[in-house]
C-alpha cells in the first residue's frame, strides 16, 4: 500500500514530464506524414524544433489554467477531456502566433493541423489512460481522503450515496456528527459511523486524520453551529465543504465546484493553488533525487564511516547511523522521519532525567548542551548535515524541502488550538524559522513564523528560504 501511495504523489509530477513526450510523439507523427522522407532522420525534425520547444512551454501554462496538473477526481471524464482541447487549442495558436511575429515565418499548414490532431489525440488517451488506472487504485482503496459530515438529513443522504456508489472519486467517509438521536438511522443504514453530536467536532480533528468536513446542516436553522464548525475548521488548516448558501467568512480563499448534481462551496484557509503546489511537489522531487545522488557518496558515507569508528572506539556511543523518529505531518498523518544519529542511543530514555534543564518554552525540549550528543554528533549537528537524510523523506512525499518542522506527537498534544494550523501543509526541512534565529527562538515566535509561511506561501519564497538556509547553515548561526 505504501509504495502505491508513494506512485500516487509522484503522479503530478510526473504529468508534465509525460505531456512533453506526449507532445514529442505528435510532433514526429506530424513531420513525416506531413513531409513523407526515406531518412532515417527527418531534417523539418530541427527545422521545425523552435516551435516545438514554444509550444512545449505554452501548454503547460495553458495546462495549469485548466488545472490538468492537479487532482480533479470530482470532474467527469467529458470536463478533463474538453479541457484537454481547451489547452491544445489555446497552445497551437499562441505558439503559431509567437513563432509568426519573431520569424516572419508560418509553419508549415499540414503540419500545424497534424501536430494539433496527434496532439489532442495522444494527450486525450493518455489522461483517460491514468484516470481510469486512478479509479482502479481508489476502487481499491488507495489514494482516497477522509472525510466528516456534520448533520444528518437529505442533503447527508444524497451526499452519501453519491461518495458510496463512485468509488472512483478518492473518498472515504470517516463518520458523522448528529445531536438529534432520531436522525441517527438516516445515514446508519449506510453503515456510516456516528461518532458523536456537534460538540465533539473539537475533539474529531484533534484525534483523527480527516482531509475535509463536509456540513450539510441548513444555514437558516444552524447558523451559529456551522460558523463555529466552519471556524474550528480553518483554525486547524482542514478544508470545508457545504452544500448551502453561506454566510461571509473570514477565510483565506474560497471556490465552488459541483460533486455530481451537488454544489459545493469550498472554504480553505491554507494555500490552494494548484499549480504552484504542482511546481513545489516537483522541486522537492527533483531537489531531492539531486541532492541524494550528490551527497550519498560524498556526505553520507563519509559521515556513517565516522559514527561507525566513534562507535567501535566509545562503547558509550553505539548505535546505528540513523535514527528515526515518529513526527505528526499533513493534517496529523504519522511518518518516521529520518536523521543522522548525533545523540547515544538512549538518549529518549535520558530525556526524562534531563527535562528540568529544558531551555526552550512551550511543547519543545531543546539543551545548548546536551549530555546526550556525542562527538561527531556535535559536528553534524552544528553543520546540519545530521538533517540531511530527510532527503528521503522528501524525496517519497512525507516532507517538503520548505514548511514547518514536523512537531513529536507529545508536542502536538499540547498545542493550542490556533497552533494546530502548523499541520495543515507538508512539514519541510526547513522554513522562516530556520533563517531567523533557528535555536535562539521563542516556540510562539517559532509558530508565529511558521503560520505567517502558510498564509504568505509561493514558490519564489520557498527559493529564497532555501538560498537564505545555506547562508544561515554555512555560517552556523542558531544551530543547537
Amino acid at each position: 500500500m505504501s509504495l502505491l501511495k508513494r506512485f500516487a504523489g509522484l503522479l503530478t509530477f510526473g504529468l508534465a514530464m509525460a505531456d512533453s513526450a506526449c507532445i514529442l510523439l505528435a510532433y514526429s507523427a506530424a513531420i513525416y506524414l506531413s513531409q513523407p522522407s526515406s531518412l532515417g532522420f527527418h531534417p523539418a525534425f530541427v527545422a521545425n524544433l523552435a516551435y516545438f520547444v514554444i509550444f512545449v512551454l505554452v501548454w503547460c501554462g495553458a495546462a495549469a489554467d485548466q488545472r490538468l496538473f492537479v487532482s480533479r477526481r470530482d470532474d467527469s471524464l467529458t470536463t478533463q477531456l474538453l479541457s484537454i482541447l481547451k489547452a491544445v487549442v489555446s497552445s497551437l495558436v499562441f505558439s503559431g502566433f509567437v513563432i509568426g511575429f519573431f520569424t516572419r515565418e508560418i509553419p508549415d499548414r499540414d503540419f500545424f493541423l497534424l501536430f494539433g490532431a496527434f496532439s489532442l489525440i495522444i494527450m486525450s488517451v493518455f489522461r483517460i489512460t491514468i484516470r481510469l488506472a486512478l479509479w482502479d487504485l481508489r476502487r481499491r482503496g488507495y489514494n482516497y481522503r477522509q472525510i466528516l459530515i456534520i448533520g444528518a438529513n437529505e442533503r447527508s443522504e444524497r451526499l452519501v450515496e453519491i461518495i458510496q456508489s463512485h468509488g472512483q472519486y478518492g473518498y472515504h467517509i470517516a463518520g458523522f456528527l448528529e445531536d438529534d438521536p432520531e436522525r441517527l438511522p438516516i445515514l446508519q443504514k449506510y453503515q456510516v459511523a456516528h461518532l458523536g453530536p456537534f460538540g465533539d467536532l473539537e475533539r474529531i480533528l484533534a484525534n483523527r486524520v480527516i482531509d475535509e468536513v463536509y456540513i450539510t446542516l441548513t444555514v437558516r436553522s444552524f447558523y451559529e453551529m456551522i460558523q463555529g464548525c466552519a471556524h474550528l475548521c480553518e483554525g486547524v488548516g482542514v478544508m470545508v465543504r457545504m452544500t448551502a448558501d453561506l454566510f461571509p467568512l473570514r477565510i483565506a480563499t474560497s471556490r465552488v465546484s459541483l460533486l455530481e448534481d451537488i454544489p459545493i462551496i469550498s472554504l480553505c484557509a491554507v494555500p490552494d493553488q494548484q499549480f504552484q503546489l504542482f511546481l513545489k511537489r516537483a522541486l522537492d522531487f527533483v531537489a531531492s533525487t539531486v541532492a541524494l545522488i550528490v551527497l550519498i557518496p560524498l556526505v553520507f558515507l563519509p559521515t556513517a564511516i565516522l559514527i561507525k569508528l566513534e562507535s567501535l572506539f566509545w562503547p558509550v556511543t553505539r548505535g546505528p547511523v540513523f535514527f528515526t523518529q515518529v513526527r505528526v505531518g499533513l493534517n496529523g498523518r504519522r511518518f518516521k522521519m529520518v536523521k543522522f544519529r548525533s545523540m547515544v542511543s538512549n538518549a529518549e530514555e535520558l530525556k526524562k532525567d534531563l527535562e528540568h534543564l529544558n531551555e526552550a518554552d512551550g511543547p519543545v525540549f531543546k539543551i545548548r548542551k546536551d549530555p546526550r550528543v556525542t562527538r561527531i554528533g556535535k559536528i553534524i549537528r552544528k553543520t546540519s548535515v545530521d538533517e540531511l537524510p530527510q532527503l528521503f523523506n522528501v524525496w517519497v512525499g512525507q516532507m517538503s524541502l520548505v514548511g514547518p518542522r514536523p512537531p513529536l506527537p507529545s508536542e502536538v498534544e499540547q498545542y493550542s488550538w490556533d497552533q494546530r494550523r502548523r499541520l495543515s501543509v507538508k512539514p519541510g526541512m526547513t522554513g522562516l524559522w530556520q533563517i531567523s534565529g533557528r535555536s535562539n527562538l521563542s516556540f510562539r515566535e517559532w509558530v508565529d513564523l511558521d503560520l505567517a509561511y502558510i498564509d504568505t506561501w509561493s514558490v519564489a519564497q520557498d527559493f529564497r528560504i532555501i538560498v537564505k538556509t545555506v547562508q544561515v547553515v554555512v555560517q552556523g548561526k542558531g544551530a543547537a
